[in-house]
């Protein structure tokens, strides 16, 4: 039985919302990037999402001031924030008192990741890997996960980028060797940007619980 979480992110629709936390998903990410193709704008009621506690609420960020972030914790009842551009240490930890904080790293392989992941290791609860691209946000790509194996990590993290249907072996031998806490999926289970094919989703959670 493989205890990792799965997190879908990219949701602007709740009803499907409520359908991941009937098929036994862990996180539903909302995006509050205006720039994103998925960002969540009007699409749910902030008052509609704060009242609903059967899945795990992640906001995702990208520079955005903690003014911003702390008042949308608030309207939306988030549990988790993702912050995926170049938030400071600081402002992480300035926020960890409040809410459980997720800082991504976007991964070529190049990198050297040892120092990147310094500064914040005593600053956030997880870390998240992800696709590198021009822009921030998803690619649909995935990264070389050797370079994650190659190196000491201290944090649980979320793996994610370009993960689909087709890639549920290689995602439980890799999550069963290493200190993944969390699945984070995305493009890979769309009919179009934040609308999700529930039924590969549900097989998905099903094949990766298994």
């Amino acid at each position: 039985m493989n205890d990792v979480k799965i997190k879908v992110c990219g949701m602007t629709s709740l009803k499907q919302v409520q359908e991941l936390a009937l098929i036994g998903v862990d996180y539903a990410g909302f995006i509050f990037y205006e720039k994103s193709p998925r960002h969540l704008g009007n699409k749910i009621a902030a008052s509609d999402l704060k009242y609903f506690s059967d899945i795990k609420k992640v906001g995702v960020f990208v520079n955005e001031s903690k003014e911003k972030i702390i008042r949308t914790i608030d309207e939306y009842g988030l549990d988790a924030v993702q912050l995926h551009g170049d938030e400071t240490p600081e402002l992480c930890e300035s926020l960890k008192d409040t809410i459980t904080v997720i800082k991504a790293f976007r991964v070529t392989g190049d990198e050297d990741l040892v120092n990147m992941l310094q500064p914040y290791e005593d600053s956030v609860d997880y870390f998240l890997f992800d696709t590198k691209a021009k822009e921030y946000g998803g690619t649909g790509k995935k990264f070389d996960w050797s370079v994650l194996e190659k190196i000491s990590i201290n944090k649980p993290y979320f793996l994610s980028g370009g993960i689909g249907i087709n890639d549920i072996e290689q995602v439980k031998l890799f999550t069963s060797a290493n200190n993944v806490f969390a699945v984070d999926v995305n493009s890979k289970f769309e009919t179009e940007p934040g609308v999700k094919e529930i039924f590969p989703l549900k097989e998905f959670v099903a094949q990766i619980r298994g």
